[in-house]
């Protein structure tokens, strides 16, 4: 009866220290395991979020480098400048040239010839409803002949009015020129949101902030790629954020690819090179950021 009781007392001090050890040992090896699976969590959700934004980057400059040189006049190329090397961290710089930077184009559908004469609207019936709706009243645009590359009118215009129902466009000069033949399959191009206009269109790609590359502008985190536009840059020029380099290589015409060409005129592609890094949680990797490089290369189909 004693020997039963004494058994029933409970566990002795060594077994609950025993214990208490196990189940610390236990507890610390599963708020480990969460700790590196939280942070493994967070980490590839953030180059997820880094990837996607490259993504993005990649294929603004993309579609730039296919839209340069449209619509130009006056000889002018689609390259307008390269800066190789010469940006933040040795990234490089390009500066594109187009008639619009927004890709805003309405095609004329009926010959006319008029008067142009400064100040007196011109109306034209427009290829479709979706092509006039695009433009909007106070809209600078030019009329450019894509057979020849020129404006029938030396002269830039405004929107004055834009009729979907019809279609029509109807605008107005801000110089006279004269008796001037308007053809069909004629382009109206957007060359700015307001008068007076900047032709052609230039966009630059550059790392920034930077001296050279919207000093004045706030990147949220590390490098911006910025995509400035005639040479204006706001918060809405941040192309893609977290960039760490930014690399171009040109194919010329005779099949050869420098990063330095002499000659704007012989280049046929372009390659990009486009690497991001996890900033966020750099701090979460032992402060070492998780880098991705993205490639691509576009052909420069206005030359």
């Amino acid at each position: 009866m004693e020997r039963a009781m004494r058994d029933d007392r409970g566990f002795t001090i060594i077994e609950l220290v025993i214990a208490m050890a196990i189940l610390g040992v236990l507890t610390a090896g599963i708020f480990s395991l969460y700790n590196t699976q939280h942070k493994v969590t967070h980490i590839e959700a953030d180059v997820v979020d880094v990837q996607q934004n490259q993504r993005l980057a990649v294929e603004s400059i993309t579609r730039d480098l296919r839209m340069a040189g449209f619509a130009l006049t006056g000889g002018e190329f689609p390259v307008a400048l390269i800066q190789n090397n010469s940006g933040v961290s040795g990234s490089d710089i390009v500066v594109l040239n187009t008639a619009s930077a927004a890709g805003t184009v309405a095609r004329i559908n009926a010959d006319t010839t008029v008067n142009v004469s400064s100040g007196s609207a011109i109306a034209f019936t427009i290829a479709s409803a979706d092509e006039a709706a695009i433009l909007t009243p106070g809209d600078a645009v030019r009329v450019i002949n894509p057979g020849d590359k020129s404006q029938p009118a030396a002269s830039a215009f405004v929107v004055s009015a834009v009729d979907s129902s019809v279609p029509s466009v109807t605008i107005t000069p801000s110089s006279s020129a004269g008796a001037t033949d308007f053809k069909r399959g004629f382009l109206i191009v957007k060359t700015g949101a307001s008068a007076p206009d900047t032709y052609p269109n230039t966009i630059r790609y550059c790392l920034g902030p930077s001296a050279g590359c919207a000093p004045d502008v706030a990147c949220p985190a590390g490098n911006c790629l910025m995509r400035i536009v005639n040479g204006s840059a706001d918060e809405g020029s941040i192309a893609a954020s977290n960039i760490s380099d930014f690399q171009l290589s040109y194919v010329l015409d005779n099949g050869s690819v420098t990063s330095a060409p002499a000659d704007a005129s012989q280049i046929r592609d372009i390659k990009i090179a486009l690497n991001a890094q996890t900033e966020a949680t750099k701090g979460l990797s032992n402060g070492v950021a998780k880098v991705r490089e993205m490639n691509a290369s576009a052909r420069l189909r206005n030359r």
